[in-house]
């Protein structure tokens, strides 16, 4: 039988965005004038920040993804429990954007654990969520009414960047390879 796991192929996808981010941050060795660093910067944090969003949405979906496998191969699952593995099946990903709504959502699916993610990769969680609400100040230099969105200074300096994408993936892919050896597990 063959069943194609969504949250595998979002994390696949995601890995992508985040090849993309180690690739143009191993390129950056320039110095910048003030006022252009963040030309290079923003592209960066957009790859970075996407790869982040289609992780917690990759581990959310494969966690759910679990809860259905363990449902439905059980002999003595309940009627109850079966109609809400298929009530799951057909929920779609939740559409939203902002980080710290996924982190919310990633803190649900795994109650049992204590501090989701180290304090130093909620912090860089935090504070991109914080300067990126929507998801659209990093992937233009304008917004929509044309006003100039670059900010003179230094997001945060290229080796902070370079340390929050280390720590950050680190984290969550490490989540995402716990998760897809119990599907695998669970898939046989």
């Amino acid at each position: 039988m063959s069943v194609v796991l969504f949250g595998v192929t979002l994390f696949s996808y995601a890995e992508v965005y985040l090849d993309a981010v180690e690739c143009l941050a191993s390129m950056e060795n320039r110095e910048y004038r003030e006022g252009d660093w963040n030309i290079f910067a923003m592209p960066l944090l957009f790859l970075f920040r996407h790869y982040l969003e289609l992780g917690l949405k990759a581990c959310i979906y494969m966690k759910k993804e679990i809860e259905i496998y363990k449902a439905v191969s059980q002999p003595d699952t309940s009627r109850e429990e079966l109609l809400r593995a298929q009530e799951t099946m057909g929920e779609k990903l939740k559409c939203t954007h902002d980080l710290s709504k996924l982190v919310g959502d990633m803190k649900k699916c795994f109650p049992d654990r204590n501090g989701f993610f180290s304090e130093s990769v909620q912090d860089y969680l935090n504070h991109l969520s914080d300067y990126d609400k929507k998801s659209d100040v990093f992937r233009y230099p304008f917004d929509t009414k044309g006003d100039w969105l670059l900010p003179d200074q230094p997001i945060m300096p290229m080796g902070e960047i370079k340390k929050m994408i280390k720590e950050t993936s680190r984290e969550l892919n490490s989540m995402a390879v716990q998760l897809i050896e119990k599907l695998n597990l669970l898939h046989g």
